[in-house]
């Protein structure tokens, strides 16, 4: 299943999803793929392959723009993790698939080169952009991270409405609709009134109307961050953290939502 992790806001811990949950699907024998669609390279960085240091042709976005015969550069990282790295080079990329006017140059790569893989997760980026269109048509899925405060809450109906673009996009290029899998609340304190309320909008209100489902959420430890500071997965890096265990359970409806789809 090929997988958009998408919010338009930045800060709502798609790239902490990303890293994370694709470790753990790692971890229960899937053959995982982690796409960086972010120029600022994070995801790569959060797998300590040093994104920044690398020309472009070490990039997934190089043969993305330069034709899709050409293989894409996929990376081993030492986490049972495949990764496709993005670094600044993606701006001038991002803007020659402008030029191009593809909008399926990425699903043409992905169908040729990334069938090898049980899950392919795009980190997409913190903005619409041509490369968050190429992945809304490239994706099978989308899980959409929202995070419990008040501005990710409130702007989350941008989402749904991306959503429903991209729904029209495919239905005019005869692709399938777009599976939305849910919401995963992030970033989530308990203990805090805001959170417990900005969660209980997002399951008894917001959601609903769309008919989205709402995962449990992952809750916000010091640990998640700093994992990302010791370029390791959360459950590499702090195994007992109550985090990890929200992102194994989170693995676990995944992957039975795709057994029942399939």
């Amino acid at each position: 299943m090929r997988v958009a992790i998408f919010n338009q806001s930045g800060g709502v811990g798609k790239t902490s999803l990303t890293r994370d949950l694709g470790y753990e699907l790692a971890t229960r024998g899937q053959r995982v793929l982690v796409i960086d669609a972010d120029p600022q390279g994070t995801l790569g960085s959060f797998l300590g392959m040093e994104p920044a240091a690398r020309p472009r042709e070490e990039t997934f976005w190089a043969a993305v723009c330069d034709g899709a015969e050409a293989a894409p550069r996929l990376w081993p990282t030492e986490f049972d993790l495949t990764i496709g790295l993005a670094n600044r080079f993606l701006v001038g990329d991002e803007l020659s698939l402008m030029q191009q006017s593809d909008p399926a140059r990425l699903l043409a790569v992905v169908e040729a080169h990334l069938t090898g893989y049980d899950w392919v997760l795009f980190d997409c980026p913190p903005k619409i952009s041509e490369i968050t269109l190429q992945i809304l048509l490239a994706a099978d899925a989308l899980l959409a991270p929202v995070q419990t405060e008040a501005k990710s809450v409130e702007s989350f109906a941008e989402v749904q409405l991306e959503v429903v673009r991209a729904q029209r996009r495919r239905k005019n290029m005869r692709l399938p609709p777009l599976r939305v899998l849910g919401v995963v609340p992030t970033l989530y304190n308990p203990r805090l009134v805001l959170h417990r309320h900005h969660y209980a909008e997002l399951t008894g209100r917001i959601c609903p109307s769309f008919g989205f489902h709402v995962f449990s959420p992952i809750r916000d430890y010091v640990a998640v961050s700093e994992a990302g500071t010791r370029r390791q997965p959360l459950k590499c890096y702090a195994p007992r953290c109550p985090a990890a265990a929200d992102v194994a359970a989170l693995a676990t409806a995944v992957l039975q939502m795709s057994s029942d789809h399939g």
